[in-house]
């Protein structure tokens, strides 16, 4: 017969296993508990990955904003329409008699605009000036091609319309706050020279 000696576990080794126990359990709760977020940040970035850096989703601005944006969308869609009808862009007093916002009159609007269009060759811009400074303004931009520019083979999206005469437009939307406005505007094809914000509903335009 043999005598067999058990000795217990030295007290470091105990000590080490319990450790690396409880790291291997914390490490699973956290990644538990952490991962939605870090699926969120990674669907932000991938959003976000294809603005510039004058550019913003329309989402994060604030609600006001939005109503803006929207209502731009729809004025820039009828302003087409009469463009397809007539050959040219509409003025304001146009606009703003056909009841197409944002141009005409709006009293559930909290802060008013003074809307005016401005054309140079190419380019045509209907600015927004607010009521109160505290209000951003607002510029919506249209580009023309030049005479006998090849056409462009963008597909439409948010920035490229296709009038039914085959000429596709350049559009975007922007505003910046009232007192840079007030420092000057003379960028009508490159609002982004001046320190004005792009407005986008998705990344890259679509």
């Amino acid at each position: 017969m043999r005598t067999l000696e058990i000795h217990p576990p030295s007290v470091r080794a105990e000590t080490v296993n319990v450790l690396k126990a409880a790291a291997a359990i914390v490490m699973v709760v956290a990644a538990y508990i952490f991962r939605p977020s870090f699926g969120a940040d990674t669907t932000t970035r991938q959003l976000e990955a294809g603005l510039l850096p004058y550019q913003r989703l329309i989402r994060d601005a604030a609600p006001a904003e939005q109503r803006i944006f929207r209502e731009l969308q729809e004025g820039l869609l009828e302003a087409e329409r009469i463009r397809t009808e007539t050959g040219r862009w509409p003025d304001v007093t146009t606009l703003e008699g056909e009841g197409i916002p944002p141009f005409a009159p709006d009293p559930t609007r909290r802060i008013e605009y003074k809307w005016t269009s401005v054309r140079q060759d190419w380019a045509t811009n209907y600015l927004g000036v607010p009521s109160e400074s505290s209000a951003p303004a607002w510029v919506l931009v249209i580009l023309e091609p030049e005479p006998g520019a090849p056409a462009d083979p963008a597909p439409n999206d948010e920035t490229h319309h296709r009038l039914p005469d085959g000429t596709t437009l350049h559009v975007s939307i922007w505003n910046t706050p009232e007192a840079r406005r007030r420092s000057g505007f003379a960028a009508l094809r490159l609002p982004q020279n001046d320190g004005w914000t792009n407005w986008l509903v998705g990344a890259n335009g679509q």
